[in-house]
């Protein structure tokens, strides 16, 4: 039998078209699966964040109530957002609220609302702290 290059016309160009496609759908894949893990992680830090100013709202307020230079106990409520401006916590913020309770022992309740960031990149976290006085 005698081959010929005119009987193996074409095989070549078939199959690096479809190494050609093949490499381009794993390009796209992996590029897809990229993009879906950076905006996983930015929104985890952004979550973080939100965490660290709601419980930086929480120890300010336990800072105040059980400061002894504060007698007599104050517990207060922050009427606006407040703003926080340490270098980590930039475009972040907290508000928290304090409600007390006397069973036998006085309890009090801090619940502070750390946000980060705007618009569809934010996040809310909220932390509940309680003591007995």
């Amino acid at each position: 039998m005698r081959h010929t290059y005119k009987a193996q016309a074409g095989l070549g160009l078939v199959s690096a078209i479809f190494v050609i496609v093949v490499l381009a759908m794993l390009v796209v894949g992996m590029s897809s699966i990229m993009t879906a893990s950076q905006t996983y992680r930015s929104q985890e830090v952004l979550a973080v964040r939100a965490l660290s100013a709601a419980q930086t709202g929480s120890e300010r307020h336990l800072s105040k109530l059980l400061h002894p230079e504060n007698a007599p106990l104050a517990c207060t409520t922050d009427a606006t957002p407040v703003v926080l401006t340490t270098p980590g916590l930039l475009d972040c913020s907290y508000q928290a609220s304090c409600a007390s309770v006397t069973i036998t022992d006085t309890y009090v309740t801090i619940e502070s609302v750390g946000r980060c960031g705007s618009g569809v990149d934010s996040a809310t976290r909220i932390v509940k702290v309680r003591v007995a006085l």
